[in-house]
C-alpha cells in the first residue's frame, strides 16, 4: 500500500511541475513579459514555442487522470475525498482538451477579427476543468480540515484557498484594464494557477504523510 500511496503523490506532484510550464515563459521569451495575456494565449499555434506549452498540458492532464484513478483505486473511500478525485480526473481531461484544442491568435487585435470556432471549444474545456479543479480543490481542502490533518496542512490549505482568492479577485480588478495588454488579467491567473499547483502538491502531502493518510483518507487505523 505505501508504493501505491507514493506512486499517486509522485503523479501528483510531477502534475503541479507540468501545470507549471508557464514558468518557462521566463527563459524561452525573457524580452516579452511573462505576465502578459493569459496563460493559454503561450499555447496558441502562432506562438514559436507553442508546442511547449501544448505538451505541458498533454502531460499534464494525462498524470493527473492517472493519479485520480489511481487515488480512486487505492484510497478508502470517503465521501470528501471521492468527489475530490473524481474532480480531479474531470480536470485532468479537461486540460488534456485544452492542449487538444489550442486557440489560434494570441493576440487581441487577430481575436477581433476572428474568432476560431476552436476559441469556443478552447473557453468551454478550460471552463470546465477549472471549475473541477476548484471543487477538488475545495473537497480535498474541507476533508483536511473536517477529519483533523496535522495543523500544518490546514494552514497550507488556507494558503492555497488565500492564493486563489486573490488571483479571482485580481482578475475582477483586471476586467477594468483598458489599456489592452491585459497584464492585470495575466497576472492575476498565475497567481491562481499557483494556487492550483499548490492544491496537488498538498494533497501528494496527505498521502505522504503517514497521520495525514490516516485521518484524511480513512487509511486502516484511522479514528
Amino acid at each position: 500500500m505505501p508504493v501505491r500511496r507514493y506512486t499517486v503523490a509522485a503523479l501528483l506532484i510531477a502534475g503541479a511541475l507540468l501545470y507549471s510550464s508557464w514558468l518557462l515563459a521566463f527563459v524561452l521569451t525573457p524580452h516579452a513579459n511573462p505576465f502578459e495575456g493569459f496563460a493559454s494565449q503561450l499555447a496558441a499555434t502562432d506562438q514559436q514555442y507553442g508546442i511547449v506549452y501544448r505538451t505541458g498540458d498533454l502531460l499534464t492532464g494525462i498524470v493527473l487522470v492517472a493519479a485520480a484513478g489511481l487515488g480512486l483505486a487505492f484510497t478508502p473511500r470517503r465521501l470528501l475525498t471521492t468527489v475530490g478525485w473524481l474532480s480531479l480526473g474531470v480536470f485532468g481531461a479537461g486540460t488534456i482538451a485544452d492542449s487538444r484544442l489550442p486557440l489560434r491568435c494570441s493576440t487581441a487585435a487577430c481575436e477581433a477579427t476572428q474568432v476560431p470556432l476552436t476559441h469556443q471549444w478552447h473557453a468551454l474545456t478550460s471552463t470546465v476543468s477549472v471549475t473541477a479543479a476548484v471543487v477538488s480543490a475545495v473537497a480535498f481542502i474541507v476533508a483536511i480540515v473536517v477529519h483533523r490533518a496535522p495543523r500544518a496542512m490546514w494552514w497550507c490549505g488556507l494558503a492555497v484557498v488565500v492564493l486563489f482568492l486573490i488571483g479571482t479577485l485580481w482578475m475582477l480588478v483586471g476586467v477594468d484594464d483598458t489599456s489592452g495588454g491585459h497584464a492585470w488579467l495575466g497576472f492575476a491567473q498565475r497567481v491562481e494557477l499557483l494556487s492550483m499547483s499548490g492544491w496537488m502538491v498538498l494533497v501528494a502531502a496527505t498521502l505522504l504523510d503517514g497521520r495525514a493518510w490516516r485521518d484524511v483518507h480513512g487509511a486502516p487505523g484511522s479514528t
